[in-house]
């Protein structure tokens, strides 16, 4: 069958119907199989979390089959009854004819999603569709029967189709933990800021179990945002002895540091820490994954900083104020005309000051915050720390009294800088590394003033 000859509506129609009856069919035996293996609720914050039993059915699905071709008993007849014309319509599309042929013996075939391939049956597609039944409606196969036919049309397509979205649409997701977001914000050049709980479809929490605290799966989910940048993608379909061309592609060259950067200068803006936990490529959507019959994972993945030691599940996160965003998508949308490509550098080494701890954590940010202070106003005499408290007052102050207090707060900020880089020799050193946080609190935002100054 050409696709252009296929009836989706009367294809999905048929499938729906068939998956109701099966439904049906298979409830006395899944509950002797809960009988007798026990079957443990997830109950959080009183709501029921208990994952669907994909492989119980799975594994009923594949007894009901073996038994049906290898065995002479009656255990599993009627269910084997009620799969069949399950399969039957399966078979019909025109993507799984391909794939599958004539011979009725044979349920394999190869599924290409992204970078890699996995071996399907029609049994996990089945599983697949029950697990995406819409359990409000008075026909619940209808909406996964339809979005399985359009995964496979996108199959046959010679190129991914506009109207498949949401299922035909991928993501590339940079993740990141320290600045709450309410809700998602478009960025510019195709790029996202979404709040983690609203990436739930593209990517598995589980994903975070190495760089994230365990208090996470708890709904401390406020702090942790993704940079998103979508795109279209289509799986390819094949025979289990014809390998399928997987849609090979590699994350455009400039999202890793385009997610940087935004976070940097998002970071230096609110002048607080922002974390790089991971990032996933080619993320396709859950429910595409489910009903292919594979498993939900990313393309690549790339694990960054773990956060565990800063987590804390009782804090509490205020949201991100709207004219803070604005005022940081205004200064990196114009970062090509302005000194950002300049001060860059400088942004990522402020940056890195907020995510400084451990016992040094303190003097380790005076260092990074005289690297700072030295590459934005280049002092050339021999008097830096002068020279620096002159350049900064006199750039920022705009009355007397406001120049020389600037003035005396880099002076208290210099003298610190040379006792850490010197040592403590002598009294007077170890009094000034000892004001370390002092000289950070009072110089910190005077270097975020310049460096927002430079770039606006």
């Amino acid at each position: 069958m050409l696709i252009s000859d296929f009836e989706r509506t009367a294809w999905t129609k048929r499938l729906s119907d068939s998956l109701w009856h099966l439904e049906s069919s298979q409830k006395p035996f899944l509950d002797w199989y809960f009988g007798a293996t026990g079957y443990t609720r997830i109950i959080r914050n009183g709501r029921d979390e208990t994952p669907y039993p994909s492989g119980a059915i799975q594994k009923l699905y594949d007894d009901a089959l073996f038994e049906a071709r290898y065995k002479s008993t009656e255990k599993f007849r009627e269910l084997k009854a009620a799969m069949d014309p399950v399969r039957g319509v399966l078979r019909d599309h025109p993507t799984l004819t391909r794939a599958l042929g004539n011979n009725l013996g044979c349920d394999e075939f190869q599924v290409g999603i992204l970078n890699h391939t996995s071996m399907t049956t029609l049994n996990q597609l089945i599983v697949g569709l029950m697990e995406s039944q819409n359990g409000e409606s008075t026909d619940p196969f209808l909406k996964p029967s339809g979005d399985l036919s359009t995964l496979l049309e996108l199959a046959f397509a010679q190129s991914a189709m506009k109207d498949a979205e949401p299922l035909g649409l991928a993501m590339d997701v940079a993740v990141f933990h320290g600045a709450y977001f309410e809700s998602e914000i478009e960025l510019g050049e195709d790029y996202a800021l979404i709040p983690f709980e609203q990436l739930s479809e593209h990517v598995d929490l589980d994903w975070l179990e190495d760089v994230a605290a365990q208090q996470v799966s708890w709904r401390r989910l406020e702090p942790v945002f993704g940079i998103v940048r979508r795109f279209r993608w289509k799986p390819s379909v094949r025979s289990l002895h014809n390998p399928p061309n997987t849609q090979t592609r590699t994350p455009p060259p400039l999202f890793h540091r385009w997610a940087a950067e935004f976070a940097n200068l998002l970071s230096v803006t609110l002048s607080q820490r922002i974390s790089w936990l991971a990032t996933f490529e080619g993320c396709i959507p859950r429910r595409a994954s489910g009903l292919l019959g594979s498993s939900h994972v990313a393309a690549q993945t790339h694990k960054g900083r773990s956060i565990s030691h800063l987590f804390s599940a009782f804090d509490k996160v205020s949201p991100v104020q709207i004219r803070q965003i604005k005022l940081v998508q205004d200064l990196f949308s114009r970062r090509r005309e302005t000194e950002y490509p300049e001060l860059a550098a400088i942004i990522q080494r402020l940056a890195e000051t907020y995510r400084r701890d451990g016992r040094f954590g303190s003097e380790d940010r005076i260092l990074d915050l005289a690297i700072v202070f030295e590459r934005l106003f280049k002092p050339r005499g021999r008097s830096l720390g002068r020279e620096l408290e002159k350049a900064a007052g006199d750039f920022l102050g705009e009355t007397d009294t406001e120049k020389e207090l600037i003035r005396e707060q880099i002076r208290l900020f210099y003298k610190v800088r040379s006792a850490i880089i010197h040592g403590p020799g002598d009294e007077r050193r170890k009094r000034l590394i000892n004001q370390s946080d002092k000289a950070w609190k009072a110089s910190e935002p005077i270097a975020r003033a310049a460096l927002l100054k430079r770039i606006s």
